[in-house]
């Protein structure tokens, strides 16, 4: 009798350990499920490195405006709307922002503070010297990268800026400048007939330069790019947010150009 007791009591607590084993695990997993509902939900990894950083943070406008400058002499490759505008718009405040001053150590005032701080002849004229330079060096010199950052907007296009729009403005040009020496020779000579023929076809090739200017300018200012790739390299930029901001720089760029206008303006009639 001892026997058979013992037997079925083992059998019984052998039937029960799966259930409290499976019981137990259910428990663990409710726990588990329990304490990932009530922590507090963080950012994926992914969703952090995806995320897009400001565009028109200071260090990526500078970092554009810098490198506009470094691609002074590359034509090749392409040139986003956004990099345009930015470009533009830190090219007018640097130029305003010297040229103002260049226009201060120009004016009558400046001679006026210079001798009352006891500047010499020569200082003073070291200064204007100084200041004539620099002026015209911050007229001419943008001028280079910017060019090439016009042609890079033409491929951005997928269009050939020399053959399309860039030849015939050379080409007119040369004509104007061949057809001008034409008439000052010969204004005062018994060929007044050949200098009148002469200045129709300087005002009809004015009127044909300055389309040719007028569309180029029209297209890689306001011109969207292609958004693959083409045969001039793949964009720089095809989101939606760049596109829109170059929208909104060129506003500012426009509304900051007149109102430097209104206030040259002003200046001159005051």
């Amino acid at each position: 009798m001892v026997t058979k007791t013992t037997k079925t009591k083992t059998t019984d607590t052998s039937a029960k350990a799966p259930k409290k084993r499976a019981s137990a695990h259910k428990k663990a997993e409710v726990n588990k499920s329990e304490a990932i509902a009530t922590e507090p939900s963080l950012p994926s990894q992914a969703q952090t490195n995806t995320a897009a950083p400001n565009v028109l943070s200071p260090d990526n406008l500078f970092k554009i405006w810098f490198e506009g400058w470094k691609k002074t002499f590359v034509l090749r490759g392409r040139s986003s709307r956004f990099e345009l505008w930015t470009f533009m718009l830190f090219n007018s405040l640097l130029m305003i922002a010297i040229q103002l001053k260049c226009s201060y150590i120009l004016s009558p005032r400046f001679l006026r503070d210079a001798n009352n701080m006891g500047f010499s002849i020569d200082k003073i004229e070291n200064y204007i010297i100084f200041a004539e330079i620099l002026f015209y060096i911050v007229l001419v010199v943008p001028l280079f990268p910017l060019g090439s950052m016009l042609i890079r907007r033409m491929h951005d296009l997928n269009r050939l800026a020399w053959h399309n729009h860039l030849e015939p403005v050379f080409m007119g040009v040369v004509v104007l400048s061949m057809i001008n020496i034409a008439i000052t020779s010969l204004t005062n000579t018994v060929y007044a007939y050949i200098a009148m023929f002469l200045s129709v076809c300087f005002i009809a090739i004015l009127y044909g330069v300055g389309f040719y200017s007028l569309k180029f300018l029209i297209m890689t200012m306001f011109y969207r790019g292609d958004k693959v790739k083409n045969k001039y390299g793949e964009p720089k930029y095809t989101d939606e947010e760049h596109e829109e901001k170059a929208l909104n720089l060129s506003c500012v760029y426009f509304l900051f150009i007149g109102t430097i206008g209104l206030l040259y303006l002003a200046l001159a009639l005051i």
